[in-house]
């Protein structure tokens, strides 16, 4: 789990930036054992507290979790002598943290003047 918690805190570092704090939630997923949300300090307000966060300093990010012993099983590797970690984010949740938008529903209206704003993205080398 210490593995898991190191390449997600650099992950949150180097997408979000350096002044970025993250936070381990207990969270459920069927394939993952422990499981856990990651939670990332608030870009706006910067953990005080805003719309953005819902006044609670934090946005999740991402699921992740030690993979169940039983899909290392199904997948071939005796999960006495293996283990892995995994962890799954939306490029919604990067777009918005790494652009600065404040509301994730932006992505899912169609508005093209939303949209247009991110046409020469790849021009800029921002990605």
């Amino acid at each position: 789990m210490s593995d898991l918690k190191g390449t997600l805190e650099l992950l949150a570092k180097k997408l979000f930036g350096a002044d970025r704090e993250i936070r381990l939630r207990p969270s459920y997923f069927p394939f993952t054992e422990p499981s856990v949300e990651v939670d990332v300090s608030c870009f706006k307000c910067k953990g005080k507290g805003c719309n953005v966060c819902k006044h609670t300093g934090w946005i999740e990010i991402l699921g992740a979790g030690m993979v169940h012993p039983n899909v290392l099983e199904m997948a071939g590797f005796d999960s006495s002598e293996y283990s892995g970690f995994a962890f799954g984010m939306g490029p919604d949740r990067i777009a918005m943290l790494k652009y600065g938008i404040e509301d994730i529903r932006h992505f899912y209206t169609n508005d093209v003047r939303f949209l247009d704003q991110f046409k020469a993205v790849e021009d800029r080398g921002d990605m």
